[in-house]
């Protein structure tokens, strides 16, 4: 059964289905006695201490994306936390009660020779088993800005997006959760740290790609391989495989945080791991 893309007036979303379904498979690392084995999160990144710390992951990376046909050097931050939402609107919950999620924040700015490009892309998971539950990818220039965004909505996943470009303007669909591994490229970079390195399987799954863009982008999902590479001294890779072409490859650390330390595209986008650190960005002291 394929997941399906449906099109639809109903309120933004799309079907982000079946990550819970692909975490939930033997292939994926074996979750600690403070999750469930389903979960598929890797009890020596997800469950360590530090993330109860009520501080943020701050991965920083130097980075090339392509704009005007040439590539284009900057520096990435990638934020990573755990917080509470509530599932009426996936949001987080005024008071601390309903679904721990993973809050994963992709902010970049790219510069062009007129103008910079800024993107800002959050992805949320569900800590329980890594679902998602909500994508969004914003794009911002003095062209004007650009959205879209996946919501969990009912038996899938409502999709939206506005394009300020000729011809686009406002769009939305629903992808039907037919029960088959979805995941989304930008929730890669934390997705993948749960996988399974010693046992290195070939993972097939559904694939929701790349949201970050000015103009309409492709709701419905691709079917994809996560695929065992090799490693280096410092890291495990991984190819995600689309129609028998290498869409990327990642590198991720091999001691127990699993960090993203690069990514290399056929489309141009790179990323190499600069530092990390735990940090406090919403305290303003002046």
């Amino acid at each position: 059964m394929k997941t399906r893309l449906i099109a639809g007036t109903s309120t933004a979303a799309v079907v982000l289905a079946g990550a819970a379904a692909l975490l939930a498979t033997a292939s994926w690392s074996t979750a600690s006695a403070e999750t469930s084995v389903a979960s598929g999160l890797d009890p020596d990144w997800a469950s360590v201490s530090t993330w109860q710390d009520g501080l943020v992951e701050k991965a920083t990376y130097e980075a090339t994306h392509v704009l005007y046909g040439r590539a284009r050097t900057y520096e990435a931050i990638f934020l990573t936390n755990r917080e509470v939402h509530e599932p009426a609107t996936w949001t987080k919950s005024p008071v601390g009660e309903g679904i721990e999620v993973w809050k994963h924040n992709q902010i970049e700015v790219v510069p062009t020779p007129n103008y910079d490009y800024k993107y800002l892309t959050t992805s949320h998971l569900r800590s329980d088993d890594l679902s998602l539950t909500r994508l969004d990818a914003t794009s911002q220039e003095w062209c004007g800005t650009s959205f879209h965004h996946f919501l969990l909505d009912g038996n899938g996943w409502a999709f939206t997006e506005f394009s300020y470009m000729p011809g686009a303007g406002f769009r939305s669909a629903s992808v039907a959760d037919s029960g088959e591994p979805l995941l989304a490229f930008n929730a890669l970079p934390i997705s993948l740290r749960s996988y399974d390195f010693e046992a290195k399987p070939d993972l097939p799954v559904r694939l929701i790609l790349d949201q970050r863009s000015n103009r309409s982008t492709k709701a419905r999902p691709v079917d994809a391989t996560i695929r065992y590479a090799g490693e280096t001294d410092e890291g495990h890779q991984l190819d995600v495989i689309i129609d028998g072409q290498r869409l990327g490859r990642f590198e991720f650390a091999k001691d127990r945080d699993h960090l993203m330390l690069s990514y290399d595209g056929r489309d141009g986008q790179t990323y190499k791991l600069k530092g990390v650190d735990r940090v406090n960005y919403w305290t303003i002291n002046e």
